[in-house]
């Protein structure tokens, strides 16, 4: 077993979450209680919450009804994993492997990323044969062993290291409603412009170098230029006055997004150089990096200078980076702001602090 932490772990429901089939048993026959039956369960569920509020990301892969088990999320008077604690959900007949990639899909993220847990042993099986970059723990027999089991998984940090983390969870769920809504406009603008979308830009805010630390190691979608930098190594660029630490936190009528853009800009007399400019996959498509360069080059010009430039480092994750990239600078990676300048959207507002 890997010690890599882990980003998601998918659940079944039937002799996973409860006992019983709630398909063949009903809502009233399901075991989940505080009666020896059913006691595994709900301590099962107690420390998903609080895996939950950590910042890992909860999921559903059930063979069910979606009626029948939704009714038991929503209303089940011992039912402590509810609806919003969900970020995504599969209830179907559907292959449970395939479910899977689907969830890793909408989630955006990597299968290796994930921990499924299901009572059956022949489901726990075929996802091993067919996913195996997902890890398939074994479920004891007795429920009451559950919650012991999970808590001795090395794949999961003990405390959330940002709010961001914290919030991971929230943060998904409120990305559904989103998509949901979405359906309902007949342009991507005009829901974008409807979304309240508003951007607060800190110019080395010291309060967030943990979360900065974090996204230099953890993000590689869309990043100019990897280099993990150390708290250390990011409170020193602050500290350095040709420096400028750019992070953006997001929000809208839906929710805060948390801090999701970063980006390390050595400041020169007549050039501007980003050296790292990186955000997280869950803001794009929403023009979050245009708001947040867009306001870098007006800085720069505000400042005397008339050019920026980017370091770039292509991988096999960040060809969202390089796409906007190409949009912006060109293969020259490099941008004349007199002649060409960069715009924040207009569906956006932007605050820049210190103001």
């Amino acid at each position: 077993m890997s010690a890599t932490y882990k980003k998601c772990i998918i659940l079944d429901l039937d002799n996973t979450l409860w006992g019983g089939v709630v398909g063949e048993d009903g809502m009233d026959g399901i075991k989940l209680s505080m009666d020896e039956a059913g006691a595994g369960f709900i301590a099962f569920q107690q420390a998903l919450l609080d895996m939950y509020h950590r910042g890992i990301l909860l999921a559903v892969n059930s063979h069910n009804n979606p009626d029948d088990a939704l009714a038991v999320i929503r209303s089940h008077p011992n039912m402590i994993l509810k609806e919003q604690h969900f970020a995504a959900m599969r209830m179907n007949w559907d292959d449970k492997a395939a479910n899977i990639r689907s969830l890793a899909e909408e989630l955006n993220i990597g299968l290796d990323a994930m921990v499924f847990f299901d009572d059956n042993p022949l489901q726990r099986e075929s996802v091993r044969s067919f996913l195996p970059e997902v890890e398939v723990p074994e479920l004891p027999l007795d429920p009451r062993a559950y919650t012991e089991m999970l808590h001795a998984l090395p794949y999961f940090p003990k405390e959330a290291v940002t709010n961001e983390d914290a919030m991971r969870g929230n943060l998904y769920v409120t990305e559904r409603l989103r998509r949901e809504a979405e359906k309902r406009y007949q342009s991507n603008e005009e829901f974008l412009s409807d979304l309240s979308l508003k951007a607060d830009i800190y110019i080395n805010d010291a309060s967030a170098v943990e979360r900065i630390a974090q996204l230099t190691d953890k993000t590689n979608q869309f990043n100019t230029h990897k280099v993990p930098l150390s708290v250390d190594e990011v409170r020193s660029r602050m500290s350095d006055e040709h420096y400028e630490i750019y992070s953006m936190r997001v929000t809208d009528r839906f929710g805060d997004y948390g801090i999701i853009g970063v980006a390390i800009v050595e400041k020169g007399p007549e050039v501007w150089h980003v050296e790292q400019l990186l955000m997280s996959c869950r803001i794009l498509g929403r023009g979050a990096e245009f708001a947040l360069v867009g306001t870098i080059a007006a800085r720069a010009l505000e400042a005397g200078a008339t050019t920026l430039t980017f370091a770039y480092a292509p991988t096999e994750k960040n060809i969202p980076a390089k796409t906007f990239l190409d949009a912006v600078v060109g293969d020259s990676f490099r941008v004349d702001l007199t002649t060409r300048p960069i715009l924040v959207p207009s569906w956006f507002t932007v605050t820049t602090y210190p103001l």
